[in-house]
């Protein structure tokens, strides 16, 4: 079944706002800074897609949302990945600290129970309350 992704959404251990900014500065072909504080970052980026189009979108970073953990919303269905696993094996393989996002693709009005975990240990699905 092929799925269509709305959105991308991810969870980062123990990463600061800089260092989340650097890596979505190697991840899209813009990215400009639209509001900032301690708690929440928002940016607007672009990216060039495998037609070489230009998407443009939102992304927003909440700070040590849950135990720690920061969220990274990309808020388009034109990422550079194919969807919240991908993007969250990328970033556990650049920060090289615990990365988690939903276990399936999720739609409007779903409970996320299941959450995938991807750390040193490897990849394993957990639930996260």
């Amino acid at each position: 079944m092929n799925i269509t992704h709305t959105d991308i959404e991810i969870y980062i251990k123990s990463v600061s706002p800089e260092a989340i900014k650097a890596w979505l500065e190697t991840c899209t072909s813009s990215l400009d800074v639209q509001s900032s504080n301690p708690k929440r970052q928002a940016y607007w980026a672009t990216f060039a897609g495998a037609d070489n189009q230009q998407a443009e979108f939102e992304i927003i970073v909440l700070n040590k949302v849950q135990s720690n953990f920061s969220s990274v919303w990309f808020n388009t269905k034109s990422t550079p990945w194919a969807n919240d696993k991908a993007c969250a094996q990328e970033a556990f393989g650049h920060f090289q600290s615990t990365v988690r996002c939903v276990a399936s693709s999720w739609q409007e009005g779903d409970a996320p129970d299941q959450w995938l975990s991807i750390d040193a240990e490897g990849e394993q699905t957990i639930d996260w309350l």
